[in-house]
């Protein structure tokens, strides 16, 4: 892993090329308020190496998204985004332009979320390390690990990619959710079908949120100002129950690990060395991309219950 910082202290233009060096990247863009003008970061979408970025704005400044397009060829899907960057009083300044695998995100909850314990419902910001919570396949188990993040206006403007996905109370099927579900889009819904068992050979897969996005009542949460994420960590990876419907805990493979920041994949590395070298059983197949739209577009079509 290389961490590059980029420090746009000062009118100018900031360039930098990324990838291509046999190893993930990292690059944090520190705007300060005497920037203006651009910043790039370009990186190549065939390099086999995962890129992320992370923005820094001083108080009171925003970005606003002019272009978003996403290219899933490779996994993570390959994003270039560009923004407008105004200061406090509103005035344009600049412009963040960048080609990255990952612009920070992973697999979690939103705040509220309740989750299935033996002790009941529990909200998801309530659950601390130590605390039982049911799952699907192996009982109660223990939480090794969480974590949070907050994701405001400015860092949801800059983050398209990242507004939590609403899955409506009964958009699953058989009532499920019980009430409106908030996740993020990269987090994982158990689909149990015989469209799955025709098309994967199995009866039940995990699929991205925002890949189901075809199924009536699941939508981006585009009226949400900001947004709490949690994440949820047990010793494999489970399938929970949360508002009702069954979806992932956190998955730890290296895209989330990118994701939750260098604090927190170095807190879970620590408790799981064997991390750093494979990524861990998924408790359901993970099919790409591709193959879960086609999934979910057949259930749309069909008008079939997803759970």
């Amino acid at each position: 892993m290389v961490d590059i910082t980029i420090n746009a202290n000062a009118p100018g233009s900031y360039v930098e090329n990324i990838g291509g060096n046999g190893t993930d990247d990292t690059v944090t863009i520190i705007v300060t308020e005497d920037f203006s003008g651009t910043v790039v970061v370009n990186s190549s979408p065939t390099d086999g190496e995962i890129e992320n970025v992370d923005v820094q704005l001083p108080p009171g400044w925003t970005v606003t998204t002019t272009s978003f397009d996403e290219d899933d060829s490779e996994t993570p899907s390959y994003k270039h985004a560009t923004y407008v960057v105004r200061n406090a009083n509103g005035d344009e300044v600049g412009t963040v332009d960048f080609t990255v695998n990952e612009i920070n995100g992973a697999p979690c909850f939103a705040r509220d979320t309740l989750i299935e314990t033996p002790r009941g419902p529990v909200a998801v910001q309530d659950i601390t390390i130590g605390d039982q919570v049911s799952t699907r396949d192996h009982g109660a188990q223990t939480v090794r690990w969480v974590g949070s993040a907050k994701l405001g206006r400015a860092a949801l403007a800059l983050n398209p990619h990242l507004k939590p996905i609403r899955i409506a109370a009964g958009a699953l099927g058989h009532g499920l959710p019980l009430s409106d579900l908030l996740v993020s889009p990269q987090h994982r819904v158990l689909v149990r079908s015989q469209i799955a068992q025709r098309m994967f050979g199995a009866p039940e897969v995990l699929v991205a949120a925002k890949q189901l996005l075809s199924v009536a009542g699941i939508d981006i949460a585009t009226d949400l100002a900001e947004v709490e994420y949690f994440h949820i960590l047990f010793d494999a990876h489970e399938v929970v129950t949360s508002n009702g419907a069954q979806t992932e805990s956190l998955y730890p493979g290296p895209e989330a690990l990118r994701s939750i920041g260098k604090a927190g994949a170095e807190e879970i590395s620590a408790l799981f060395p064997h991390l750093r070298d494979q990524a861990p059983a998924p408790a359901r197949i993970l099919p790409l991309g591709r193959q879960c739209r086609q999934l979910a577009q057949r259930h749309a079509r069909h008008d079939k219950f997803l759970q």
